[in-house]
C-alpha cells in the first residue's frame, strides 16, 4: 500500500527540506510544482500569467501514473 506525505505550510517553513530528506530515506517520489514551474517559466511570481501557468503543472502532477 502506498503512503502519501502531503506537505503544507508557510513559505520557508522547511517543507522542501523535509520532502528532500524523505525522498532519500524512503522509496519516495517527490513532486514539487514550484520546481517544475521555475524550470519551465523561470521565477515569474509577479507575472500576470503565473497562476494560469501553474494550474496545468498541478494537474499533470496529480494525474501522474505510478512507475
Amino acid at each position: 500500500m502506498a503512503t502519501l506525505h502531503l506537505m503544507v505550510g508557510l513559505p520557508c517553513s522547511g517543507k522542501t527540506t523535509l520532502a528532500q530528506k524523505l525522498e532519500h530515506e524512503l522509496p519516495a517520489l517527490r513532486l514539487n510544482t514550484d520546481e517544475w514551474h521555475i524550470r519551465l517559466f523561470g521565477q515569474d511570481a509577479e507575472d500576470s500569467e503565473h497562476d494560469a501557468r501553474h494550474s496545468p503543472i498541478e494537474t499533470l502532477l496529480w494525474n501522474r501514473k505510478p512507475l
